[in-house]
């Protein structure tokens, strides 16, 4: 595939990138979320917990990594739930979905953010980047559909 060329030759190429996400759920059905660092890109949002794909990994590959990394815990990455893009720019962000599982450890913040279990129904009342809303509202009405 050709790299994007932009009609003005002068603008910069747009740069894509993979983001994988895990929905990850505690025996009581709460949603695992994570609070972007103040000082990040969409600071102070609430996010679902992942990051950067990278050449050479599998998208679960990168996202065992990232809940490794960010979380100090060790996941099973299981089936793909949906995705989403974002858009700003000369940045498309191609956001992947997975569900995971805790195997060891208990999720905390390894690189300082806050972490925290959400009921589902609740996870309308953290904001989040605007790529994860159409997921925030898909749990959320699957909550309000099993009870």
């Amino acid at each position: 595939m050709a790299p994007e060329s932009n009609s003005n030759s002068h603008e910069p190429p747009i740069t894509r990138m993979t983001v994988v996400a895990a929905v990850i759920r505690d025996q009581l059905g709460r949603i695992l979320l994570a609070q972007r660092p103040k000082s990040s890109h969409m600071g102070g949002l609430w996010e679902f917990p992942g990051g950067k794909s990278v050449e050479g990994e599998t998208p679960q590959q990168s996202l065992k990594r990232e809940l490794a990394e960010e979380l100090d815990i060790i996941a099973e990455i299981g089936d793909p739930l949906t995705f989403a893009t974002h858009t700003e720019p000369q940045l498309h962000i191609l956001l992947l979905f997975f569900k995971a599982a805790i195997l060891e450890g208990t999720p905390r913040g390894a690189e300082g953010q806050s972490v925290m279990w959400v009921e589902p129904a609740d996870l309308k009342n953290y904001p989040t980047p605007p790529a994860d809303s159409a997921l925030v509202r898909q749990l959320v009405n699957e909550c309000k559909r099993s009870r």
